[in-house]
């Protein structure tokens, strides 16, 4: 089950590039492994993100379809995202996943230039 979470009193910082998701073959060198897809066929990427709230900050992968255009150290929006508990053997924890992650720049409306 996703658990959505509610992102609107939180800040993240992206702190390492978006990279495409692979999937997991022990019998290969992670950079020829095959990538990770979402059940549209869609390639997975993650990104690393610091979340900043309540005096407190984590890290986290954040998994999204598509690259999302961030750079490291820049603040960004996350939408749309949950969370999932996950269990193999006797480890567990907790993946992210998110609709849409935006710079969290201020853009002019419509995209049109500011006025000076």
């Amino acid at each position: 089950m996703r658990l959505p979470i509610d992102t609107s009193r939180l800040q993240f910082l992206v702190v390492a590039a978006a990279e495409p998701l692979r999937k997991f073959e022990a019998d290969k060198p992670r950079e020829s492994r095959a990538p990770r897809t979402d059940t549209n066929g869609e390639v997975l990427w993650g990104v690393q993100l610091v979340a900043l709230g309540d005096g407190e900050a984590e890290v986290i992968k954040v998994s999204i379809v598509g690259d999302p255009g961030v750079a490291q150290g820049e603040m960004v929006r996350v939408e749309g995202m949950t969370a999932q508990p996950w269990k193999m053997e006797d480890r567990t924890g907790m993946s992210f996943r998110a609709a849409a992650i935006h710079s969290a720049k201020l853009r002019p409306a419509g995209g049109e230039k500011a006025a000076a």
